[in-house]
């Protein structure tokens, strides 16, 4: 009974030794951005950011290299390759991108085809603009960083911006 014992608490330990922790905070337009879904990609947990934009997700540490997917209104942030040899990873206050806003003018210059890439925003029932989901608003990313990164690749097809961790883990 005493071994079953031991053996228990020593699985219990080492399983909670081989968990990893990512966390950090998401905005968008410098206000918080609460009900953003972030998940890994070959791991089934999903958490959703808490009404302050904060968010905390567990994840085995077994993996050696983990792609993070972040996931904004349709827009997909995928950062590739995160590795976690502390346990415990931060990535800080993240400025969530957006797609490019454009006027119902611009849009009524459009061809046919550009025209399907944009969804409209509406207030109540008056049309504000569209977003034309094939450019971004802003050709820079805040990720973890002060400044400002560049090296990063849009898929307007697939709606995805993918990083490399390692482009990201020594910001501060």
């Amino acid at each position: 009974m005493r071994k079953a014992l031991y053996i228990s608490i020593l699985f219990l330990e080492f399983s909670e030794y081989s968990k990893a922790q990512i966390s950090g905070q998401l905005f968008h337009d410098k206000s918080e951005s609460p009900g953003i879904e972030i998940y890994f990609k070959n791991f089934g947990q999903k958490v959703e950011s808490d009404f302050d934009g904060y968010f905390n997700l567990a994840f085995p540490r077994k993996n050696k290299k983990n792609d993070l997917i972040i996931n904004v209104y349709g827009l997909k942030i995928l950062i590739l390759n995160i590795v976690s040899k502390q346990g415990k990873l931060n990535l800080g206050k993240v400025e969530l991108p957006i797609f490019k806003s454009i006027e119902p003018s611009e849009f009524e210059q459009l061809s046919e085809k550009e025209r399907k890439s944009c969804q409209p925003v509406y207030h109540y029932a008056q049309l504000l603009g569209y977003f034309y989901t094939n450019k971004l608003e802003n050709e820079f990313l805040l990720l973890n960083c002060k400044e400002k990164i560049k090296d990063f690749e849009f898929n307007s097809e697939t709606k995805t911006i993918t990083i490399e961790w390692k482009k990201l883990k020594n910001c501060e």
